[in-house]
């Protein structure tokens, strides 16, 4: 730190390495139902550090500057340096640092030469697994800074709930893993000692929002209500970041036949073991300049990979969906950062858009390794008029059963030496009980009779030896599906669920006599290995396994599988 009146670095001085988390994200994005409050407080999140964090700093450093008398001009002050920020980058950065490098000398060439120090509070170190990293100068900078930070917050979100937890560097830019161990370390006694009041308090004569209870102390133009503080925040924020990106705006566009089929869906896909990744590509390395330059890299490569060339390949399949004419194609993101993507499609989409998404992330290798990028996806498909924020629960809760049966699968893989790396699709069909888990929905409705979540495993498509026992894969779902779409009668093939939710015998006895009333005798041919098995102990086995595979796709047999007129009755995929 530069001591204006001594002329001297103050020899007491400590580098502060802090470390900021949004708490209770989903919380704060999906309090309401309403969409455009949903997307303005994703973005708000998302854009949090750079509209009040940075601000923040830059008004600290000017306090600091005009009380210790350092003349600067209007646009002399940055703050913060953001290494994504090329226009106000430090004449020292830019003589060592280039593109997403950090040079531990360079940082402390700025925080020593005095015209750099009275304008640098610090440097960002990286953004990435939900986390927001700072190296202040100091310890006495980072907390002045934070607390203009809290107040703006306070000030113009009300409810947004931040931790900053930081450690001073005892020892300078020494041992990056040591540093970054002891202030999750601390990170984790914070966040059990924070604390969970709601800044709210009303009186009974004060109008108050019928969903979350917040005060209504605005009144909002374009909706033309009175809103809470939070509310005004989340539209304006909307009004400010909708573009073409997000898609369709008209939610009512997307629905195939408004007022006959009104059917959306919700696709929830989250990247796998992230943060083990994260952590596995710093190796050995301990320096401050190559950890913070392989996190850096590591950061964008997450957001090239898993969002902006994911959305592209599921724009192009739209795109020739549209061109046939026959199905609306159509999407609007709702959350799309770092591995995650949350969006609204028509439901009849919605299966396309999970496989194509999967598919073309698993051809991309992870960074510095050679194996392939994973996640999961859940699906929720809802009446548009159903509560947009319970079909994202259901929808996050069909990720998580993923990720679940992910990681069962993954210890066996290991020890058999091969690919961790899969990907599950699991789908819920919202009819009734939305308000409840999805473990409790199931149960009540078909007792344990699920199929899902799927195995979509490009590697082992054709050498499935290495699978879970009770896994079905996307391969074992379409070749059912081949043999359904054989059936001359769409009634026999809806009935065919209902025999299997009745029980094993009634599902066996009817696939048996579908199979004995078709007329065709290549058909019947071709349908025998999945309805008709000779061998009983055989039969039993897989007969209990098509129970569960055929009711899961009947339900979603109209909306995914069902050849449309003018198709071919049969082929050797359904997709």
């Amino acid at each position: 730190i530069i001591n204006k009146r001594e002329g001297k670095r103050m020899s007491n001085s400590k580098y502060a390495l802090a470390m900021y988390d949004v708490r209770g994200k989903q919380e704060y994005i999906f309090k309401t139902n309403k969409l455009k409050e949903i997307v303005g407080g994703s973005c708000i999140i998302r854009d949090c550090f750079k509209e009040y964090l940075f601000p923040s700093a830059e008004e600290y450093m000017r306090r600091k500057a005009k009380k210790e008398g350092i003349p600067l001009s209007d646009d002399a002050v940055c703050g913060i340096y953001n290494y994504n920020d090329s226009e106000n980058e430090p004449e020292y950065i830019s003589e060592i640092n280039k593109g997403k490098e950090f040079s531990q000398k360079a940082f402390e060439r700025m925080m020593q030469d005095e015209k750099c120090a009275a304008r640098y509070a610090g440097e960002v170190v990286y953004e990435g697994g939900g986390n927001f990293f700072v190296l202040y100068k100091d310890k006495e900078t980072c907390i002045e800074i934070n607390k203009i930070f809290t107040r703006k917050l306070l000030k113009e979100l009300y409810t947004l709930k931040v931790l900053c937890t930081y450690i001073e560097l005892e020892n300078g830019l020494v041992n990056f893993i040591e540093d970054r161990k002891k202030l999750y370390e601390k990170h984790r006694i914070s966040e059990a000692e924070e604390s969970v009041i709601c800044p709210v308090n009303t009186l009974p004569f004060v109008q108050v929002d019928e969903v979350t209870s917040l005060p209504l102390t605005k009144y909002n133009e374009n909706t033309r209500k009175k809103v809470s503080t939070e509310a005004e925040a989340k539209l304006a924020k909307h009004l400010d970041v909708y573009n073409e990106k997000y898609g369709e705006k008209d939610l009512d566009k997307l629905v195939t036949r408004k007022g006959e089929e009104s059917l959306l869906a919700v696709v929830y896909i989250d990247g796998n073991n992230m943060g083990a990744k994260v952590q596995n590509v710093l190796g050995r390395e301990t320096s401050y300049d190559q950890c913070v330059k392989k996190l850096r890299e590591t950061s964008e490569f997450i957001q090239k990979n898993y969002v902006e060339d994911r959305i592209k390949d599921i724009d192009q399949m739209l795109e020739e969906k549209a061109k046939k004419g026959k199905k609306k194609a159509g999407k609007r993101l709702v959350v799309f950062a770092g591995d995650e993507i949350n969006l609204i499609c028509n439901a009849r989409d919605a299966y396309d858009i999970a496989k194509t998404y999967l598919k073309g992330l698993h051809q991309v290798s992870w960074k510095d390794s050679t194996e392939p990028c994973s996640a999961c996806a859940g699906i929720a498909i809802f009446h548009s008029h159903a509560p947009y924020a319970q079909a994202y629960k259901i929808a996050e809760e069909c990720c998580e059963s993923g990720k679940t049966r992910m990681k069962k699968l993954e210890k066996a893989r290991e020890k058999e030496g091969k690919s961790k790396e899969v990907c599950y699709i699991d789908v819920h069909y919202c009819q009734k009980g939305i308000g409840m888990s999805l473990d409790d929905i199931r149960e009540k409705e078909v007792g344990g009779l699920i199929s899902k979540p799927w195995l979509l495993d490009m590697e082992d498509e054709k050498n499935t030896t290495s699978k879970m026992p009770e896994d079905i894969t996307i391969m074992e779902i379409e070749k059912v599906v081949e043999a359904l779409q054989m059936i001359e009668s769409r009634t026999n093939v809806k009935d065919l669920a209902v025999a299997a939710k009745l029980s094993e015998g009634a599902f066996n006895l009817e696939m048996r006599r579908i199979y004995a009333h078709q007329s065709d005798e290549d058909i019947k041919r071709r349908m025998k290995e999945i309805f008709v098995q000779e061998d009983r102990e055989e039969f039993g086995q897989k007969y209990k396994k098509y129970r569960k595979m055929i009711y899961d796709i009947v339900i979603v047999y109209d909306l995914w599988f069902r050849k449309e007129e003018g198709e071919e009755k049969y082929g050797n995929n359904s997709k």
